[in-house]
């Protein structure tokens, strides 16, 4: 296993990207609208909270400061997680009518996107 470098981390984001407006395209088509812009939400939470970890960890990456590096890394992971709870409130508040199922199900599918995006990578 190799660490990844900027170029998977925007590969991965722009695959979360792509994948987020199929899959609200395909419920808009199949479901209708409250289901599609809910799901569009649901992976745009998911995609957007992800872009953010990528440019905090590879805007300056150096990797001469392993100590550093960690540092950053946890650091990005818990302002990601408090910028998704923020989304998500956001979301759930202002969002109205809202398909829960339709906004975590498609951030759930977006959140596995990395997965499927490593083994192609490989």
């Amino acid at each position: 296993m190799y660490l990844a470098d900027k170029r998977q981390a925007y590969h991965t984001v722009l695959a979360q990207l792509v994948t987020t407006l199929t899959a609200a395209l395909l419920l808009l088509m199949v479901a209708g609208d409250v289901y599609a812009y809910s799901g569009l939400a649901g992976g745009l939470i998911a995609t957007l909270a992800n872009a953010f970890f990528a440019f905090r960890i590879f805007v300056r990456y150096t990797a001469q400061e392993p100590g550093r590096l960690l540092a950053r890394f946890y650091g990005a992971e818990i302002l990601k997680l408090v910028l998704t709870g923020l989304l998500f409130a956001g979301a759930i508040l202002w969002i109205k009518p809202l398909s829960v199922g339709a906004l975590f199900g498609i951030f759930l599918l977006v959140q596995l996107m990395p997965i499927a995006v490593v083994q192609l990578l490989d």
